[in-house]
């Protein structure tokens, strides 16, 4: 008699780094992620302090680099699930803990400051714009299906219904040919670069007579891309007979979105169009774009516009022998300003010619969408304390935390406690049940806020008009008015922000 060990089927599965489990609502696959980044990030928490440790520049980038990958890996697959509560709060709770860690902020501080004033998007919106890009760069290569709608009315969207719609909003023609495509072998060159390799300055020095010791009977091609205010345009001129002949010059524009580098190649494909009706010719064609040389000669092209180039470049070499070569820009050559002056000429011409949309164009678009809605959020959920502090000048007063103070631990920690309120000043404290007053430490008169504590507490009046001109101000008009570095200043002055791991338990828990 044989006995059978029966064993339960699993009720999810990996694939690809993804955990797909039998209701494909992506919750365990959140569970995994957040739980393997906050792991990461409680590593990095052994090396910092709430004054001491890596800088919040180090934090930051580590948070953006390293961990937050984790959280938005194919997250265009599983974009949905963040449109519950539960998995968006779960994902929002990881980059809190990042940004305390980078801070030094106390636990109390809610997350929505934390995320403006250290210029990071809000997860969420994170996650949908890297959804969208994602699904951009599928429908680019052709690979993206819509999924079939279930045949009964529900309230369940799928992740491609959730993309579509994010890009719907977004002036981007959904039907238009995309630049990006499926990487393509680049096996067939009819023709020679030269770059100036390890040797600039010696090449640089040796272009003028490179030019002047060009056999007559040569055809020399000098060709510019150009993108101004007024548009994007590309320009190329034919000589021979060392210049002293012009064959053709032309002059094109492209589309506004279109690239530098698109303009820079479309010149070099219009040049090589026009002189397809020569054979066996010796033909240099002359470009200051290095990096068209190097995408034309790599080995996988993902570039329609690279491909369409390569292709011409091949053709015009089938019959004649063809040079491509790299000439400095704006060093006084004739040929590359008559290009450059052309291709500036091919931005006010039109109609423009048919390019395809780079995956460039398409990202700041989304980019823009997402700080946007990150910007709504703000301005709909902002804390009182923050918002009011921030005043009139947000964008100034961030920026300057974020480039003055961004390689100092412990004049970071103090300002962003003293625009989010959430310090170790006695009102905030006596809420968090730490201390038993709320009176002012330094004058005991009045409750001890960062409005009384910077602007009007008179024990540090003195000392305040040395700083800021005047014993007395309101908050609004210390940080519309001064520098963060000097309102920092004042603040270590007084000592009262000396002993802050005692104050709230460390700040990064």
């Amino acid at each position: 008699m044989c006995s059978l060990k029966l064993s339960l089927l699993s009720t999810s599965a990996k694939f690809l780094g993804v955990t797909l489990d039998s209701k494909l609502n992506f919750n365990e696959h959140i569970t995994n992620i957040t739980n393997k980044a906050t792991a990461s990030l409680m590593q990095c928490r052994k090396a910092v302090g709430p004054t001491w440790g890596l800088t919040p520049k180090t934090c930051s980038w580590i948070y953006k680099a390293i961990i937050r990958p984790i959280l938005t890996y194919c997250c265009s697959v599983w974009i949905r699930s963040t449109l519950t509560n539960m998995n968006a709060t779960k994902l929002r709770r990881v980059q809190a803990l990042a940004l305390r860690i980078m801070t030094g902020a106390m636990p109390s501080t809610p997350f929505i400051s934390l995320n403006q004033l250290t210029n990071t998007t809000d997860i969420i919106f994170h996650l949908q714009g890297e959804s969208a890009k994602g699904s951009e760069r599928l429908r680019a290569y052709g690979n993206l299906s819509r999924e079939r709608l279930p045949p009964i009315k529900g309230t369940i969207k799928a992740h491609t219904t959730i993309n579509n719609d994010f890009m719907a909003e977004l002036d981007i023609p959904s039907n238009a040919e995309r630049d990006l495509t499926v990487p393509t072998l680049n096996l067939e060159q009819n023709f020679t670069t030269t770059t100036p390799g390890d040797h600039s300055n010696s090449y640089r020095e040796q272009l003028q007579n490179t030019i002047d010791s060009t056999p007559s009977d040569s055809i020399t091609c000098y060709t510019d891309g150009s993108k101004t205010d007024e548009g994007c345009g590309a320009g190329f001129i034919i000589t021979t007979n060392n210049n002293d002949t012009t064959l053709h010059e032309g002059s094109y524009r492209l589309p506004d979105y279109c690239t530098v580098f698109q303009a820079e190649l479309t010149a070099i494909t219009e040049a090589c169009t026009h002189l397809t009706s020569n054979n066996n010719k010796h033909i240099i064609i002359w470009t200051d774009s290095l990096s068209s040389i190097q995408a034309i000669t790599t080995l996988n092209i993902k570039s329609r516009t690279v491909i369409e180039c390569l292709n011409a470049l091949n053709h015009l070499g089938t019959t004649n022998t063809l040079e491509l070569r790299w000439i400095a820009a704006h060093t006084g050559i004739w040929g590359n300003e008559k290009a450059d002056e052309l291709a500036k000429l091919g931005t006010t011409t039109s109609p423009p010619l048919t390019r395809p949309i780079p995956q460039s164009h398409i990202n700041d678009y989304i980019n823009n969408k997402v700080t946007k809605l990150n910007q709504d959020h703000w301005n709909n959920n902002a804390p009182r304390h923050t918002k009011m502090t921030l005043g009139r000048n947000p964008t100034k007063i961030i920026h300057n935390l974020n480039t003055s103070l961004i390689s100092n631990r412990k004049d970071y920690r103090t300002a962003i406690q003293l625009i989010t309120g959430h310090c170790g000043l006695n009102k905030h404290l006596n809420s968090m049940n730490k201390t038993d007053t709320k009176e002012c430490l330094l004058c005991g008169h009045q409750e001890e806020t960062v409005s009384h504590f910077l602007g009007q507490c008179p024990a540090i009046a003195q000392l305040r008009g040395r700083y800021f001109n005047d014993y007395y101000l309101s908050i609004n008009d210390i940080f519309d008015n001064f520098h963060i570095s000097s309102i920092i200043s004042f603040t270590n002055k007084t000592n009262r922000f000396l002993e802050p791991e005692d104050l709230d338990n460390s700040g990064v828990t």
